[in-house]
């Protein structure tokens, strides 16, 4: 009986369960996020948290046959693809069979059936269940599931993944996701919006854009110049106007690249990693991206991933998630992979006819505003899959992938990912969006009176009114007597009684 599993004890008396016993079963070494044990003894429920385990109650005990854990797992575990595609590899074809035959219309015998021959692309020697009921692969009450369902005549199944065989998110739906999904938070674009003028949108739509491409330079610890700063701007302001394709990511790249000379332009010839390297330069990895040979299929089932989400029209939010952070996962580029992954985001929202007309949300500030659960979420991603990577240093300090790790990129699970992404957006529409508005407000109002109280030109007052808000309401010495000494003690005292009328809450 095992008492430690994955680096985890389990709690006193229980014993692996579903996922875990498989794994342990099998002798595979795949990481599994989520360990589930049973107890040996009734629990106050069916289920509880005992550290790093789901631990079970004992009335849910079952047979140690692997089709046996195979159908617990699915019906109380969380869905992992990448883990249960390599336990289907290893389960003996003629036993699962075997098993299926014995029941084939019971709903785990069907699902189990289907998922082994979509996962794996090999039928079984079963024929085609007969007329009768179609059941939904996934439970929508626990996970997000695709609106335009694929039916399996075969296993009588209604295929409701996001995804494909090929690259397939899994999104648990989470109170959190409920939530945020309940805000319809484009209606508070609308009224925010329809509250104010043209100009200040313009003006504030603007700022905003500056402010998101700076700050998605600042995440990268890159202190890029103003020019790069504000063609970048420029680009994000044309996201979601031309569909992704590898030549759209090779024109992006190229873009955001100023000096191409040592980096190949799109789809990297090398490997990639994340990480550091010693003294000796030898390489230190946190994160190895895909290999150089798979990116060409990685990225082209990825597109397709994209039209399918937007084709079943798909939170806009979770798709831009899905679409953002898996091209992170994979890592295509040679340099330059964060920028656009955080791109894509505005790319799929712009798309999806999220964002306002000629407005995008500074997503990348809010982002840089908490980067360490940025950082967190990707590392909470990234980390556990190292262990299935074998790999080598090469003489020019970069690594070798020594082993297949393709379905490391192609199934994943995104739901903290985008409970963060939708807290930002929310963050970006309740706060920061508003603030922006009423700031330029308060700047013209501001303006008006002072333009109404002395002839100066308009560039000096917007400068005068600058100055005051830097140095917490008040004109400094120095900058009066260099630029405003005509101005009487009154008249600036007026000023900055003006300055204070509007934008008190800001000193």
């Amino acid at each position: 009986m095992a008492i430690a599993f994955q680096n985890s004890i389990l709690p006193d008396g229980a014993q692996l369960i579903g996922f875990s016993w498989l794994l342990n079963h099998f002798n595979l070494s795949i990481p599994l996020r989520d360990l589930s044990c049973i107890s040996t003894k009734r629990l106050s429920s069916q289920k509880v948290q005992s550290g790093d385990w789901t631990l079970f109650d004992t009335k849910l005990k079952i047979e140690n046959r692997v089709f046996s854990h195979l159908e617990f797992a699915l019906k109380h575990e969380v869905l992992d693809l990448l883990v249960l595609k390599h336990i289907l590899k290893h389960f003996p074809e003629e036993e699962l069979t075997q098993e299926i035959k014995e029941n084939p219309k019971r709903i785990f015998s069907k699902k189990i059936w289907f998922y082994y021959e979509f996962l794996l692309n090999k039928e079984l020697l079963l024929d085609d269940l007969p007329i009768g009921k179609y059941d939904n692969l996934l439970d929508e009450k626990k996970y997000i599931v695709s609106n335009n369902v694929i039916k399996s005549k075969r296993h009588k199944i209604n295929n409701n993944l996001l995804g494909t065989s090929k690259i397939c998110p899994i999104i648990l739906r989470t109170k959190a996701l409920e939530h945020y999904m309940d805000l319809n938070l484009e209606d508070d674009i609308s009224i925010l919006i329809g509250t104010v003028s043209k100009s200040l949108v313009r003006r504030a739509a603007s700022f905003l854009l500056l402010s998101d491409s700076q700050a998605s330079f600042e995440i990268e610890g890159e202190r890029a110049s103003k020019n790069r700063i504000e063609n970048w701007g420029k680009i994000i302001n044309e996201a979601g106007k031309t569909p992704l394709s590898i030549s759209e990511l090779e024109r992006l790249h190229s873009i955001l690249l100023e000096d191409t000379r040592f980096i190949k332009i799109g789809l990297r010839e090398d490997e990639v990693f994340l990480g550091d390297r010693d003294r000796e330069n030898f390489p230190i990895p946190e994160f190895i991206g895909a290999r150089s040979d798979d990116l060409k299929a990685l990225i082209e089932e990825w597109i397709s991933l994209d039209k399918k989400l937007n084709a079943n029209n798909v939170d806009p939010i979770l798709h831009a998630v899905i679409i953002a952070f898996s091209f992170v996962y994979i890592h295509p580029l040679a340099d330059g992979n964060g920028r656009i992954h955080r791109y894509l985001i505005h790319h799929v929202l712009a798309q999806r006819n999220y964002y306002p007309k000629g407005m995008i949300f500074p997503i990348s500030s809010v982002i840089l505003d908490e980067i360490e659960k940025y950082r967190d979420v990707l590392v909470a991603h990234s980390s556990p899959l190292m262990s299935m990577i074998s790999w080598e240093a090469t003489a020019f300090g970069n690594v070798k992938v020594l082993n297949e790790t393709s379905d490391l990129y192609r199934f994943f699970n995104c739901t903290q990912s985008c409970e963060f992404i939708y807290a930002a957006v929310e963050k970006t529409i309740k706060e920061t969006l508003p603030n922006e508005l009423q700031y330029l407000d308060a700047f013209d109002k501001v303006y008006g009176e002072i333009n109404e109280m002395i002839e100066m030109p308009d560039n000096q007052i917007k400068s005068l009114i600058t100055f005051i808000l830097q140095n917490n309401g008040k004109l400094s010495k120095k900058k009066k007597e260099k630029y405003y000494e005509r101005l009487t003690m009154e008249e600036t005292q007026e000023i900055e009684n003006i300055v204070e009328e509007y934008f008190s809450k800001y000193f």
